[in-house]
């Protein structure tokens, strides 16, 4: 969230864009491209998206150990029917409904997706409507978001990569030799 304004400030001054006419009679400032107020309100809800659909690590089962393969809980087919209660001899994660795990989180994700854009477009139509921004105002601002929330979702997801075995130590044990 800090690097909205960080971003958009310097861009605002540097382009200077005078805005629409309701706010010209205002006495507003130069500096309207791109919308601050688009800006904020995609990456906030974006980011709330991306750390609510990121998958977790317990989300998978251990590592497999010598050569076994392990496959994570959503690649395992359904084992019941639709509209139909799970058999006495389902796994825990299998649904009565018949729709596995993936389903469910494609669907969560469906719906995030279509909850993001309509809150964003909402916050744009109103700036418009209004009269406190340009169309290409707005549109400028989604720009710039899409690519801090690439930065988040490259965070989120970007693997931690730890050596095996023991850590060593940075520094010697052995206490020096003196004279040395």
């Amino acid at each position: 969230m800090a690097a909205v304004p960080a971003v958009v400030v310097p861009v605002k001054s540097w382009i200077g864009r005078t805005g629409p006419p309701a706010m010209a009679a205002t006495g507003a400032h130069d500096g309207f491209f791109p919308s601050g107020h688009t800006a904020t309100a995609a990456v906030a809800y974006g980011a709330a998206v991306l750390l609510l659909l990121a998958p977790r690590a317990d989300s998978f089962r251990a590592p497999p150990h010598a050569g076994a393969s392990v496959t994570p809980p959503h690649a395992e087919p359904a084992r019941a029917l639709p509209h139909a209660a799970a058999p006495a001899d389902a796994p825990p994660h299998a649904e009565p409904d018949g729709m596995r795990p993936r389903n469910r989180h494609a669907r969560a994700r469906a719906w995030a997706a279509v909850a993001y854009v309509l809150l964003n477009s909402g916050v744009a139509v109103g700036l418009v409507r209004c009269g406190y921004h340009w169309p290409l105002d707005v549109v400028g601002a989604w720009c710039l978001s899409g690519v801090l929330l690439w930065g988040l979702a490259q965070a989120l997801t970007r693997p931690v990569r730890r050596r095996p075995g023991p850590r060593r130590p940075r520094a010697s044990t052995v206490p020096a030799v003196p004279g040395r």
